[in-house]
This record gives C-alpha cells, structure tokens and sequence, in this order.
C-alpha cells in the first residue's frame, strides 16, 4: 500500500492542486475585478448623464438671467428634476458603498467625494439640487433683491457642476486603476503558472524521470545478455514497487532460465542412446579396419591396404562430426543468431533421436537444399528434438507403419514454415490450448516433465517467430513453425 507522504502521485497531484488553486484564485480575483469593471463603467455613465444634466442645467439658467425667459425656467427646473432622479435612483453608488468593495484595487480608499460635512454624497447632491430648486422658483417669482438671488443661484449650480466633474474624474481614475490592478494580475497570473509548472516539471523529473530513465538503462543491459538485480535510488514508493517487482520478474527468469537448463539435461539423457548408437558405427568400422591393418599389413595390396586407413579417416572425422554435435548442443552460451542450412541443422537433429525411434515409424524429411534460417543453431535444435521427441510419444505401438514428416518451404519471401506432422493419437480439443504451458502434460507420471513443449514455444518466440498446432484424434498432429529466413542459396 502506499503511503501518502512518500507516494509520487501525491506529490504530483498535491503540486498541480497547490498550483491551480493559486492560479485559481488569481483567475477569480481577476474576473471579480472585470465585474467590478463592468460596473463601474455603467455608473460612469450615469455621472456622464449627471454631468451633462447639470452642464444643461447651467446653460438655461444662464439664458434665465439674461432673458427671464419662462422656457429657460421651465427647462432648468427639468434639469433639477431629472438630476435628483438620478441621484436617488442610484443613491448606493454616489455614496461610494460600493467603492469599498473594490478592495483588489486599494482596500484603504473609499473612493468618496468629499463634501465638507459627515453628510453623504447623494444627500448632499440633493440638498443642493433642492436649493437650487427653491431659490431659481424664487428668483422666477421675485420682483425684487433679484441680485442676490441670482448670485446664490450661480454658487449652487457651480457647487453641483464641481461636484459632478469630480465625480466623473474620481471614477475615471478608478476604472484606470481597476484595469492597471487587472493587468498586473494577469501578469502576476502567467508569471506563477510558468513558475508552478516549472517546479511540477522539476518534481517529475526528480521521481519519476529519472528513475524510470535508469530503469531503461537496466532494461537495455538485460537485453545484451547483462542480467543485474535493479537497485534504483529513490524513496517513492512507487518507484520501490517498480524496483520490487523488477527483481522478482528477474528472478522468475533466472527461475525460467533453470528451468529450460534442467530440460534440457532431460533432453540431453534421452540423446545418449542415440549418441552411443551413433558413434558405435564408426568405432566398429575403425576397429576393424585397425585390425585388418595389424594382422596383414605386409601381405595387403597397396590399394587396399590405402583403402583402409581412408576408411579409419572417415569414420573418425564422422565420429568427430557426432561429438562436435553433441558438445554444441550442450555447451551454455549466449544466444547468437547464424545463417545455417535448414536441411543440415535437421539432420544433424535426426542423429540424436534415431536409436529412440521405434522400427514402425518412418522419419521423412522434405527440405529444399538451399534454404537458409537466420537462428541460434543451439537452441533451434533443442525445440526441434522437442517436438520430434514428442511424436514419436504420441505414437503408440502398433502393428501398422506410422509416419512422422518433417517440411520445410519458404513462406512470406522473408520466413520459413517448417511442419512437423506425426500420424499419432493426437490431442484432445479440451486440452490443445494448454499444451505449451509449462509442466502440463497428457503422458503418464513418470513419462514426462510437460516442459518440452513449453521449452520449444520459448525459443521459437526468443527467435521472433511464432509456432501453432493443428490436430485431430486419432489422426495425427502437426506443428507449424515460422522463422525469420535468408533466403535460399543460388
């Protein structure tokens, strides 16, 4: 199980979490601040109509006092009215409650106009709007002191026309600074996400990465023949458990290994017979030879007697033949591919199965002379004794001829199909499926180890080849092999 605090993939996803979540809140800040954008830029415009209303409003009062014209009245006192609907209508935003909300922008400013009293802005607009409003009444209706009413008519429009202007300055300034606060975090935004996703990088390579880069180092020295135990430095556990299950996986195929070593044995001690008959061919031809030699060697005719000793050479270069075959079929060594003759290799393969072969099964072999397979000669001829070893078991004994056939023929231009056929029992279909897995076997207790077939399927895919079996009871089976080919020789 692993544990929280050493695991890689807490640790990543604690990073990327940590990251999005500043990143995220960033993301949240900056859009609040759109929002607050947005509506600022609406409340501009209801200064810009607060403006121009009292912009408006000066003008016809202007025109009032140069003509006492009763339209220019009616139209300042317009102004009046929809000045004070402005402002009542968006009473919260003149006071600046809403400014104090935008503390992305500078949480110690208000925003407020001032107006020389604890009195708020909307109400001190208003104020204004209605003096302004009961002195230009007064002033429409006066007969007399018309001087002064005029005079205090100016100061309160000038007061409102001031107060609008600095109203619509203070809010241009703030959807300025909003949208400066809004550029520096986006900037702020970028710069932690490459930040962030730097150091993440930084963690993966660290426990992952690298590891995982010496794992394929290891990978590629046990691909050359370099078997090593993995040790790989580091305290995730995920990486301890890449290491753990490694070195079993090694020691299974160390395992495997033995086992294929132990087979192979059994399979060797099955050949000696076969060897012993062999080799007792030429021993007996050179023994008689030597003898005829010995005891008549001043009477024999030249000829012969030249005849003989060619005879004793052959027979010992074919004994030497046999010996050199046994020796590289049971010498241990890395796997090395060659370019050999496929005919040669089988019949060299026949040689230690032929004293094991029953006088009522006949061995056919029908293989082009010149085709040649690109495979480790060794090993090949151990699956090949395999299989063979295993017709001639399916083959009971019988009154009848039985036959075991051995094919070759070039398949794909680039391969070779070899086919092993025997005319035995045959397998049963419940149990085909399973024929080449290790220690499964269909013989007798004590007649096999249910290895061999396992052994030849294992080389034949070491060799990048394939092998199947096709059968029917009680008529035979075959074995089909393909394997990477040179070509045939011209």
């Amino acid at each position: 199980m692993l544990r929280s605090d050493t695991s890689i993939r807490k640790k990543i996803v604690l990073a990327f979490i940590l990251n999005f979540v500043f990143i995220g809140l960033i993301a949240v800040i900056t859009i609040f601040n759109l929002v607050r954008i947005e509506r600022r830029l609406d409340f501009n415009a209801v200064i810009s109509r607060f403006l121009d209303a009292t912009l408006e409003l000066r003008r016809f009062e202007k025109n009032f006092f140069l003509y006492r014209n009763k339209v220019d009245f009616t139209e300042a006192v317009l102004y009046i009215s929809t000045i004070e609907t402005i402002i009542r209508k968006h009473r919260n935003d003149f006071d600046g409650s809403s400014r104090i909300k935008d503390w992305t922008v500078n949480i110690f400013k208000k925003n407020r106009i001032p107006t020389g009293s604890s009195e708020s802005v909307s109400n001190h607009i208003l104020r204004l709007a209605h003096e302004y409003r009961k002195l230009i009444n007064k002033a429409f209706t006066a007969q007399s002191d018309f001087k002064r009413l005029e005079e205090e008519i100016r100061r309160k429009g000038r007061e409102l026309t001031e107060t609008a202007e600095k109203h619509a300055q203070t809010e241009r300034a703030g959807i300025q600074e909003m949208f400066s606060a809004t550029r520096k975090n986006l900037v702020i935004l970028v710069v932690f996400f490459i930040i962030g996703i730097s150091l993440i990088g930084k963690l993966i390579s660290s426990v992952a990465i690298r590891p995982l880069k010496e794992l394929e180092m290891s990978m590629r020295r046990i691909s050359s023949g370099n078997f090593e135990m993995l040790s790989l430095q580091s305290k995730n556990d995920e990486i301890v458990s890449i290491n753990r299950a490694f070195n079993k996986m090694m020691k299974e195929l160390f395992a495997q290994k033995d086992i294929i070593r132990s087979e192979k044995l059994t399979s060797l001690g099955t050949m000696l017979a076969g060897i012993a008959h062999e080799i007792n061919n030429p021993l007996s031809n050179i023994s008689t030879s030597a003898e005829i030699l010995f005891e008549e060697f001043d009477n024999l005719d030249p000829e012969y007697r030249k005849e003989l000793i060619d005879q004793v050479v052959r027979e010992t270069d074919r004994a030497k033949d046999i010996v050199r075959s046994v020796l590289e079929y049971t010498r241990d060594r890395e796997f090395r591919k060659s370019e050999v003759k496929l005919l040669n290799l089988v019949s060299e393969t026949m040689r230690f199965v032929r004293s094991d072969m029953p006088p009522h099964i006949t061995l056919t072999v029908d293989i082009p002379e010149g085709l040649i397979v690109n495979v480790d000669k060794q090993k090949i001829q151990h699956a090949l004794l395999n299989l063979i070893k295993n017709s001639i078991d399916a083959i009971p004994d019988k009154n009848r001829e039985e036959k075991i056939t051995i094919k070759a023929e070039e398949h794909n231009n680039r391969e070779v199909k070899i086919m092993i056929t025997d005319t035995g029992v045959g397998i049963p279909e419940a149990t085909i499926e399973r024929i080449f897995d290790p220690f499964f076997t269909t013989k007798d207790i004590g007649k096999g180890t249910g290895l061999g077939l396992f052994v030849s399927h294992y080389i034949i895919e070491q060799h990048n080849g394939t092998i199947s079996v096709s059968s029917r009871p009680g008529k035979g089976t075959t074995f089909t092999i393909i394997l990477p080919a040179k070509g045939r020789e011209q």
